[in-house]
């Protein structure tokens, strides 16, 4: 069910399954929103109450011209707050993952178990912007399917990037966003410069949650290296390497990555 929540005096709109004694908090990554994320929550709708979230600056959401991604962490803690929910799972994708990480070393005794997918330490921008960049593009210009055209080599695996090229795999079809949630050149600036310079891996002290780090072989965005980097800074966290993967894992290997998630939040 979808739903507005006011957030630190801002809309926050969230789809709410509402069914299931434990709760799946889903984040998700750069340019994305809420609906990016239903093919994670899909999976996972009949085990949990999956919670997915337009954060602030997308989808529904009230759109700041400015924001940070301190910002988002406290608008995560103030969305379990309004929904109290009791020992909450999250797990953030990409851009999602840096926000669940930053919200977990907010505080962590709301957070029962922390999932970060693809994710890395720190950035001087987004990692997107980075190879956008290097392809001389302006990310503030850039549309959705240009900007899919430019990462798509840097997020498939060489096999799942040649059956892309060759009309054998739809990865639009696979994953299901809302194309008329797009965001403008000056809601994509905002969101670029929210992430520019950040780190997070001065804080790994305070994550005192179960945490997962899960890396794809062949990510490009953010190579499984950086993603190892998390995982060993953070104590006692664990990290799944899945193979034949890049950063659009839950489109290339759903399977391995649905049992690797279900494997961690059951121990």
């Amino acid at each position: 069910m979808k739903k507005f929540l006011n957030i630190n005096d801002i809309e926050i709109c969230i789809d709410d399954t509402e069914h299931g004694e434990n709760s799946l908090l889903l984040i998700h990554g750069l340019t994305g929103n809420k609906t990016t994320m239903y093919p994670i929550r899909d999976m996972f709708k009949d085990d949990y109450r999956v919670i997915t979230i337009d954060t602030r600056g997308h989808g529904e959401s009230t759109r700041p011209k400015k924001y940070t991604i301190d910002d988002h962490a406290y608008d995560i803690h103030e969305i379990i707050k309004e929904l109290s929910l009791e020992n909450v799972n999250i797990l953030g994708y990409s851009m999602g993952s840096y926000i669940a990480l930053r919200t977990a070393e907010v505080k962590c005794d709301n957070i029962d178990n922390l999932i970060l997918l693809c994710t890395k330490p720190h950035g001087k921008t987004s990692s997107v912007a980075r190879l956008l960049k290097e392809a001389d593009m302006d990310i503030t210009k850039v549309t959705q399917e240009e900007m899919m055209g430019v990462i798509l080599k840097a997020s498939l695996a060489p096999q799942t990037y040649e059956k892309a090229i060759n009309g054998e795999l739809n990865v639009k079809e696979l994953l299901k966003g809302d194309e008329s949630q797009e965001l403008s050149e000056e809601e994509k600036a905002a969101e670029d410069a929210s992430l520019a310079n950040f780190d997070n891996s001065k804080d790994y002290d305070k994550v005192t949650c179960r945490t997962l780090v899960i890396g794809a072989e062949y990510d490009g965005i953010n190579p499984p290296e950086l993603g190892r980097e998390v995982a060993d800074g953070i104590k006692d966290a664990e990290f799944e390497l899945i193979k034949d993967a890049g950063h659009l894992v839950i489109v290339e290997q759903p399977d391995e990555f649905k049992d690797i998630v279900n494997n961690f939040l059951n121990q």
